[in-house]
């Protein structure tokens, strides 16, 4: 077995997902749509970097979280952006699934 040719088929299969092609459709709606672009833009700038925060071990400031938060209580109400944030965070969830396994053979290997 080679490895970069499953590396290849696992691309070939993340391409051809439910989620990776909702989220690219979403995508496209997405640019059409240049304040839902700036807006979604606009709050995962802000929700990652409270993510690195946390990930840093510090704590985010209440008003930070409540910046977020307002931001995600517009996105929901304009649908073309409450369909890309939605169909993003399904792609990520099973990005991370992905990785959490990858990660879960490589500690194997160097443990």
């Amino acid at each position: 077995m080679n490895v970069y040719d499953e590396m290849n088929n696992l691309c070939k299969a993340i391409k051809e997902s439910h989620e990776f092609k909702l989220v690219q459709e979403s995508k496209g709606k997405l640019k059409a749509d240049k304040t839902a672009e700036d807006m979604v833009q606009d709050f995962l700038k802000k929700k990652q970097a409270l993510e690195i925060q946390q990930y840093q071990g510090k704590e985010p400031s209440k008003d930070d979280i409540a910046k977020v938060e307002k931001i995600y209580d517009v996105i929901k109400l304009n649908p073309v952006a409450a369909d890309y944030v939605q169909n993003y965070v399904r792609f990520q969830m099973m990005i991370a699934d992905i990785s959490k396994s990858l990660g879960d053979t490589i500690k194997e290997a160097v443990e």
